[in-house]
C-alpha cells in the first residue's frame, strides 16, 4: 500500500514536528497508524530473563530458542504492558517480544489519540511505569539495607546502568498514573519513595533515552515484521554460538574510508578479492544479463569463488543481482555494499542473516556515500567495492586484534 492510499485511509497522515528517534519526519504520531517499536534497556542490561535452547532445535519444540523470563520479565509482561491499553484504549498492542536486554512492541492505534497526545508520550508513560516497576523489584529484593546503600553508592546525576548520562525526557507528572517522578536528570530520575532519610533521592532509568520505531505501512510488511519479532531469540541464540561470524563494527577504517559493517569480518583478510560489475545493458542496448557474454562471465566468477576468491559488488544492476543470489544460495564467500546506513537496530534480511552465519558473508555501509541521486551513489558504491578489491592489505582499524 502506497502513502496516498495510506493517507486516505487515515494511515499515514501529513508532515508534524515530534522528538525521539523517528524514521518519518512527515509522519503525524497522534493519528491511527501500526508501529513496531523498540525500547532497549540503559547500559543494556539483561534484566527480562534470558535466552535458551540451541539454534540447531527444530521449531516447536521445548529446546528451540525462546526466552526464559525473569521475575522482573514477567512483571513487565503481566502488569506493565497491560496499562498500555488501560490508560490509552484507542492503543492495541498485538504482539511483545521480550529480549533480554530489549523489548519489541506491535502496536495499533486504531483511532486518534486524545488532543496533544502522541505515540512518544504513550512510550515514556510506559517506559516510566516500568522502571518505577524495576525500582520496587529491587527494593523489594535488597530490602530497607539495600535501598541505603543504593543511595549511598551513587545514584547521582547523569549516572546509572552504562553512565551514558542521558536523560529519557521523563517530566514531572509523566509516565502511567502520573504518580512517583518528580524530574529527570540525566538518565536518574528524583523519586520521593523509598528514601531512608525521607527525602527524594536519584533512581536510575530503566531504558535508553528515545526508542525506535518503524511504521507498518502493507499487509505484507506486517507479516515479515511478526516473522522478524518471533525470530529474535533464534537470532540471538545463533549471534551467541558463531560470534566471529555475526560481527556488528560501526566504525572501521578499510584504507582511508569509514564503514559500518555486519557479517564476516574476516572476509577482508582474503588474498583474493574480485569484483562483481555489469553495466545494465550493453553496447547494443540489450540487458546484459540476456547476453552470452554474461552467462560465461558469471559462471566464471562464481567458479572462482568456489575455488576460494571473495566476490564484491553492491549487487545493483540484474546481472550483479544474479551472480549475489547465485552465491547465496551456494554459500560462497562474498562482500556486499549497501547504500543503507547499518545502526545498532540495523539488521539484515532472513537470507543474508543466515549467510553471515555461515560465515560467507560480509556486508558494508560507509559512512560518506554522497551525491545527490541513487544513480551517483550507486556509481560510487562500485567505486568502493574496485578499492576493497585492489587493495593488497586493507588497513582495518582494530579488527584483528587477539
Amino acid at each position: 500500500m502506497k502513502r496516498e492510499e495510506m493517507q486516505a485511509k487515515g494511515l499515514v497522515p501529513e508532515e508534524t514536528r515530534h522528538s525521539g528517534h523517528r524514521r518519518a519526519c512527515w509522519h503525524d504520531y497522534g493519528l491511527p497508524g501500526i508501529y513496531m517499536l523498540t525500547l532497549v534497556t540503559e547500559g543494556r542490561q539483561r534484566v527480562f530473563g534470558t535466552v535458551v535452547g540451541r539454534s540447531r532445535a527444530a521449531k516447536g519444540t521445548a529446546d528451540y530458542p525462546h526466552l526464559q523470563f525473569s521475575p522482573f520479565g514477567k512483571v513487565v509482561l503481566e502488569e506493565e504492558i497491560p496499562k498500555i491499553t488501560w490508560f490509552y484504549p484507542m492503543v492495541e498492542v498485538w504482539k511483545v517480544i521480550l529480549m533480554p536486554d530489549h523489548i519489541h512492541l506491535l502496536v495499533y492505534v486504531r483511532e486518534k489519540l486524545p488532543q496533544g497526545k502522541h505515540l512518544g508520550l504513550v512510550v515514556s508513560g510506559f517506559k516510566a511505569g516500568c522502571s518505577r516497576a524495576w525500582w520496587k523489584w529491587q527494593d523489594e529484593q535488597k530490602g530497607a539495607l539495600g535501598r541505603t546503600l543504593g543511595h549511598r553508592n551513587g545514584f547521582q546525576a547523569g549516572r546509572g546502568f552504562g553512565d551514558k548520562g542521558h536523560g529519557n525526557g521523563l517530566q514531572a507528572g509523566t509516565g502511567f498514573g502520573g504518580a512517583g517522578v518528580r524530574a529527570a536528570v540525566g538518565n536518574a530520575v528524583t523519586v520521593p519513595e523509598g528514601s531512608p532519610e525521607g527525602h527524594s533521592v536519584l533512581r536510575p532509568t530503566l531504558f535508553q533515552a528515545g526508542y525506535h520505531d518503524r511504521i507498518i505501512r502493507d499487509a505484507r510488511m506486517l507479516e515479515n515484521v511478526r516473522r522478524y519479532m518471533d525470530e529474535n531469540p533464534f537470532r540471538a541464540k545463533l549471534r551467541e554460538e558463531v560470534p566471529r561470524l555475526m560481527q556488528r563494527r560501526l566504525h572501521l577504517w578499510i584504507n582511508h574510508r569509514e564503514y559500518a559493517a555486519f557479517g564476516n569480518l574476516f572476509l577482508l583478510k582474503n588474498p583474493e578479492k574480485i569484483q562483481v560489475f555489469f553495466h545494465r545493458r550493453n553496447e547494443t542496448g540489450t540487458p546484459t544479463h540476456l547476453t552470452p557474454e554474461y552467462a560465461i562471465e558469471r559462471d566464471r566468477l562464481l567458479r572462482r569463488a568456489e575455488e576460494g576468491a571473495v566476490l564484491v559488488t553492491p549487487g545493483i544492476s540484474k546481472g550483479e543481482q544474479e551472480v549475489v543470489h547465485a552465491a547465496l544460495s551456494r554459500q560462497l564467500p562474498l562482500i556486499i555494499l549497501q547504500k543503507e546506513p547499518i545502526s545498532d537496530f540495523w539488521k539484515p534480511s532472513q537470507g543474508r542473516f543466515f549467510a553471515c552465519a555461515s560465515g560467507c558473508l560480509l556486508i558494508l555501509a560507509p559512512w560518506q556515500l554522497e551525491g545527490d541521486s541513487d544513480y551517483f551513489r550507486f556509481h560510487m558504491l562500485n567505486d568502493f567495492a574496485r578499492e576493497i578489491c585492489l587493495c593488497t592489505e586493507p588497513r582495518v582499524v582494530g579488527l584483528f586484534q587477539s
